[in-house]
């Protein structure tokens, strides 16, 4: 995407693009724009598609602002789940969290330029409360969130916790809708034929 001129009678000559390609490097992106400053952006991840996508977006700003990602996963203690004392699990709480947390490393490695600060963090507890809760924590400047996580709860605009975010967080929450068009770019469509 190109920088276009804007009128002379503006105070910005320039409009550059907030979004770019995931995986560019950074030092090939404009600069940021004067007064916007992102430097710690929180990434609230559970494995579903649509936090996947608000990974891609915290990607962009990343490289966009040089910005730190915090990945945070919150795994809801099973004894009560859904607010219902259920029977002891056999596996607990925090071996649970030891293994998500390898799995947030390896999602970093995968998805995330290694020259971007990456601090991957797995909470116990109800999610929305522990993301609010570390977002404040990690002084984060913007929290990235995907509207509906792998429960499939659909509610008439966002996903509960997603929601629950907004209304709580003390920063200001992207929400990433999913099946919409979004402003990331992707890597451009295969120009290759298949063969019949």
């Amino acid at each position: 995407m190109k920088a276009a001129e804007k009128g002379t009678g503006n105070k910005r000559s320039w409009i550059r693009p907030l979004a770019v390609q995931v995986g560019t490097s950074s030092t090939s992106l404009a600069p940021a724009p004067c007064g916007l400053q992102l430097k710690r952006v929180l990434v609230p991840i559970d494995f579903s598609e649509s936090s996947l996508e608000a990974l891609k977006y915290a990607v962009a700003f990343a490289g966009q602002f040089d910005a730190s990602i915090c990945l945070v996963h919150v795994v809801e203690p099973a004894a009560f789940l859904n607010d219902v004392r259920k029977v002891p699990p056999a596996v607990s709480d925090r071996e649970v969290a030891n293994k998500l947390h390898h799995k947030l490393v390896m999602l970093a490695r995968k998805e995330i330029d290694p020259v971007t600060p990456v601090h991957p963090l797995v909470c116990i507890g109800k999610p929305f409360d522990e993301i609010v809760r570390t977002a404040k924590t990690f002084n984060a400047d913007l929290i990235i969130i995907g509207t509906h996580g792998r429960t499939g709860f659909k509610r008439a605009f966002l996903g509960s916790t997603a929601e629950r975010v907004v209304q709580h967080a003390h920063c200001p929450v992207l929400v990433v809708r999913q099946k919409e068009d979004d402003f990331v770019q992707r890597d451009p469509p295969s120009t290759k034929k298949e063969l019949l």
